[in-house]
This record gives structure tokens, C-alpha cells and sequence, in this order.
């Protein structure tokens, strides 16, 4: 298994990790009925402290990928943002025509579509790098 490969398996099992505990968080938050500052501080340090370490694990770990690899990540990437503009849109206009034009939503929706939609981002960043990775190994 290539370093890349690694890499794209970590990463997915590190955000569906976050998203599970992120959806108990806010299952917890909800049930709770937390309101404040307090409770969005709860939420928003370990998400800061969590993207900051990802954050320069990546950098430090990109350092070491030659250009091909650089290459795949930024394809992969690329993909994974249009992914998630896409899922995010769908999502908002499917519960807009869902629930009508008039009616209300319940607001523990919006942290269900963005963690959804985060999750899935990153499957298919995890897959098109590995997909990438088997097509150059298949035609070697």
C-alpha cells in the first residue's frame, strides 16, 4: 500500500469517525435543547483544534508525495468540493420541496446536511484518489 493510499483510507476513517461523534454531539445538543454561546463553544473548539491538526498533518504529510501524487490529491480534492457544493444544493432545495414553501424545518436539519454532506465529500475524495492509484497500476 502506497503512502497515498494510506492516506486516502486514514482520512476516511478519520472524518467518519468525527461525523459519527459530531451527529452524538448534536443528537446530545438537541435532546438537551442547548442554547448560547457556551454550547457553540463546545462545539466549535474541538472542531477548531481538530481542523488545525489536520490541517498541518497535511501539509507535512504532502510534503513528502512526489508530482504525480500532488497531482491525483488535487484532482481528488477538486472533486470532493464540487461534490460537496452539489450534495449541499440538492440537499437544501430537496428539503425546501419536501417540506413546502411555507412550512417550517426543524433547525437540528442544517447540522444533519452539512455533516452528511461533509462525509460524503470525503468518500469521494478517498475513492477517486484510489481510484486514480488503481488506473496507473493497472496500466503499468
Amino acid at each position: 500500500m502506497t503512502k497515498l493510499q494510506k492516506k486516502a483510507w486514514v482520512e476516511l476513517g478519520v472524518v467518519t469517525a468525527c461525523v459519527a461523534l459530531a451527529g452524538a454531539g448534536v443528537g446530545l445538543m438537541v435532546h438537551l435543547n442547548a442554547k448560547g454561546i457556551v454550547s457553540l463553544m463546545i462545539f466549535l473548539i474541538p472542531g477548531l483544534i481538530a481542523a488545525l491538526v489536520s490541517c498541518l498533518r497535511g501539509i507535512a504529510n504532502q510534503a513528502n508525495f512526489d508530482e504525480r501524487e500532488k497531482k491525483i490529491v488535487q484532482k481528488a480534492f477538486i472533486l470532493s468540493s464540487y461534490a460537496f457544493a452539489t450534495f449541499f444544493c440538492c440537499a437544501a432545495f430537496t428539503v425546501f420541496f419536501i417540506a413546502g414553501g411555507k412550512s417550517s424545518v426543524a433547525v437540528y436539519a442544517l447540522p444533519a446536511i452539512f455533516l452528511a454532506d461533509l462525509f460524503g465529500a470525503q468518500f469521494i475524495q478517498s475513492a477517486a484518489i484510489l481510484i486514480q492509484l488503481a488506473r496507473e497500476q493497472a496500466d503499468e
